[in-house]
């Protein structure tokens, strides 16, 4: 028998034909490594090249400025309107001030005398942020100006029996005394009547 090469004929489709000498297999084994590594190569350029445009979108996505800040964005109109808009809103939180404050003034007179070191106390950075009902509580606090009053109890029930008092009695102290010392007995039944 004669060694020949035989290369096997693969029964299923899937099945690679199999070749008989290493050398071949070898070489096709590194071709097929080279292969790999030529695409593995092209994959990490084109994840790279993905991963900076994601980056490039981020950072102008944050540093674009909001639309309604842009001015070119709108027309002349809508400019003018938005003018309007501004102006409005402006006269708006100066009407609900002006309200907050009444109300304030009202529930607190002492507010009234002391107008101008409120509005100081106001104008301060960290009461700013305070709403005016708030920020006056605080100011009559710290100038000890804020009185408690116990609040109003509604809804009680009034106090009931009427208006009885006792009746007075008919007998003088003296006569009331010389029944207590003489006549015992006379002066316990007046007594549990009600009398004396």
């Amino acid at each position: 028998m004669t060694d020949v090469p035989v290369s096997a004929t693969p029964t299923n489709a899937a099945e690679p034909t199999v070749q008989s000498k290493p050398e071949e297999l070898l070489k096709e084994r590194e071709a097929e490594i080279e292969k790999l590594k030529t695409k593995e190569v092209e994959l990490q350029a084109q994840k790279e090249h993905w991963r900076e445009k994601y980056e490039r979108d981020i950072a102008s996505k944050t540093t674009e400025p909001v639309p309604s800040e842009e001015p070119d964005v709108f027309s002349d109109e809508g400019k003018a309107l938005k003018g309007e808009i501004s102006s409005l809103n402006e006269k708006l939180r100066d009407i609900e001030r002006k309200d907050a404050r009444r109300e304030i003034e009202a529930e607190y007179p002492v507010l009234k005398d002391k107008r101008e070191d409120f509005d100081a106390f106001l104008e301060d950075e960290e009461n700013k942020r305070l709403s005016v009902k708030k920020a006056a509580k605080l100011f009559l606090a710290e100038k000890n100006l804020l009185s408690f009053e116990p609040p109003e109890r509604k809804g009680l029930e009034k106090p009931t029996g009427g208006g009885v008092t006792p009746p007075e009695p008919k007998l003088s102290n003296e006569e009331i005394e010389h029944l207590r010392k003489n006549d015992w007995r006379k002066f316990e039944k007046l007594l549990r009547e009600g009398k004396i």
